[in-house]
């Protein structure tokens, strides 16, 4: 595997360059795809990621050492060992070519789309998938592994794929797709690879970075959307993924619910400093008893208490804090109102605040939850209003209830249903968002010609 010392956090189809050097070829990123001799072969892609896929599931081999290092990386993710061996494990599943070629089918119909096939409703006819042409991610600040996911749709979808990464990140992304084009005895995906590091403030690489796009994948918060969007060239698609909140739901069971369950929900807060969008920020309970809630309240806390030492307390900016100090320092003062209840860690690594009121408010993260009351006829009155935002529920219900709760969340907006221990998981091939990747990185065309 090539590596790259920190000095040097470019990778341009296949050569690490410095800063100098990324800034001179970034107005040649629209030469990029007329210069390559064809389209890409699927199979070329697959093949790669089946074998970067085994060096991943290798915690000997060089590639896993490195990507290791830099998840556990103080300065940047820092994520705790144990995390950092999930997300790999986790990444190598998602590579697995078996469960690529059932992405492939499930959204572009097999592992030939840019080969014609009969149009359903024209004689004569054919329609295929092809690429967009050149794809500009701007990759999750997040979730490390999600930049190279949605690049390896993009090259499955045929795409030559620009990627940038925040200014304060690890060479994660770099590195991983670095080893995923040496994994590729073809050569043909190092063509299609430009991996940049630079701050969003930095518009004048920004710029030059959209301008050749045809399509631009943004993952972040609304303000981050904006802040790409308005450099997006005339007709240039833009595909959104998110902003989301996410919440989790505790059903009338409560009585019965065991200390796991809730240590579940609590690890689901504390994973990522609560800073990727299927973390829960409010804890919904279906009761209308404000003594019920308050006591589901303190039991949270107290899994959160019993949680806290396995994972890192994440850095926060200086505003960061300032919200998280307001909030709480409301909701404290709301106590003689009986409007809340509020339980904090003595260090202030979370906290959890109780609050009468249903409607859904986002938490300022780094481990801050709204514990809410929802009874289950109120969940699409409650939650609809919020439902261009909704995106994880977390349940935690009886198996007679699971059905028809999901339904609700449905009604209301939500995207996924999963249990409580799981919010930050996904399986291969899962939708982004309630839409299909793959489509949105590809053009559907139709050659309609006699003969």
């Amino acid at each position: 595997m090539r590596t790259a010392p920190r000095t040097t956090p470019y990778y341009w189809q296949g050569e690490w360059v410095d800063e100098q050097e990324a800034g001179r070829r970034l107005g040649t990123l629209g030469d990029i795809l007329p210069a390559l001799p064809g389209p890409l072969d699927v199979h070329d892609v697959l093949a790669a990621c089946g074998r970067l896929a085994a060096l991943l599931s290798d915690p000997d081999s060089p590639e896993y050492r490195r990507l290791h290092a830099d998840l556990t990386d103080p300065a940047t993710t820092g994520l705790p060992a144990v995390d950092a061996e999930l997300s790999l494990a986790a990444l190598a599943s998602a590579l697995a070519p078996e469960l690529l070629v059932a992405q492939l089918t499930a959204e572009l119909g097999g592992t030939t789309p840019h080969r014609p096939a009969p149009a359903p409703f024209a004689d004569g006819a054919t329609e295929l998938w092809q690429p967009i042409g050149t794809l500009v991610h701007i990759a999750p600040r997040s979730v490390a592994a999600g930049g190279v996911l949605s690049v390896v749709e993009g090259l499955l979808a045929g795409n030559v794929n620009v990627v940038k990464t925040s200014g304060t990140e690890s060479l994660f992304t770099q590195h991983a797709l670095a080893a995923l084009a040496d994994a590729d005895p073809s050569g043909r995906l190092r063509g299609r690879l430009v991996v940049l590091r630079f701050s969003s403030r930095d518009t004048e690489w920004l710029r030059a970075l959209c301008r050749p796009a045809d399509a631009v994948v943004v993952w972040g918060t609304e303000e981050a959307v904006e802040g790409v969007a308005r450099h997006l060239p005339p007709g240039c698609r833009l595909v959104e993924w998110g902003p989301k909140i996410s919440l989790a739901y505790l059903d009338r069971t409560g009585a019965r619910r065991d200390g796991e369950t809730l240590r579940k929900l609590a690890r689901d807060v504390l994973r990522n400093g609560q800073r990727t969008c299927t973390s829960p920020q409010v804890v919904y309970v279906d009761t209308a008893d404000p003594e019920a809630l308050f006591a589901e309240a303190r039991a949270v806390a107290d899994a959160l208490s019993a949680e806290a030492a396995g994972f890192p307390v994440f850095p926060r900016e200086t505003a960061e804090q300032a919200e998280i100090t307001n909030v709480v320092t409301l909701a404290h003062l709301e106590e003689h109102l009986g409007l809340t209840r509020t339980f904090s860690a003595p260090d202030g690594s979370w906290h959890v605040l109780a609050d009468t009121r249903p409607g859904l408010s986002a938490s300022p993260l780094f481990g801050t939850v709204w514990v809410k009351p929802l009874p289950r006829e109120e969940i699409v009155r409650v939650l609809h209003p919020m439902r261009r935002y909704l995106q994880t529920v977390g349940l935690h219900a009886e198996a007679s209830s699971v059905a028809p709760l999901a339904a609700e969340f449905f009604r209301a907006g939500a995207l996924r249903v999963v249990p409580l221990g799981a919010m930050l998981d996904s399986y291969a091939g899962e939708p982004h968002d309630g839409q299909l990747a793959l489509q949105r990185y590809s053009r559907r065309v139709s050659i309609a010609m006699a003969g």
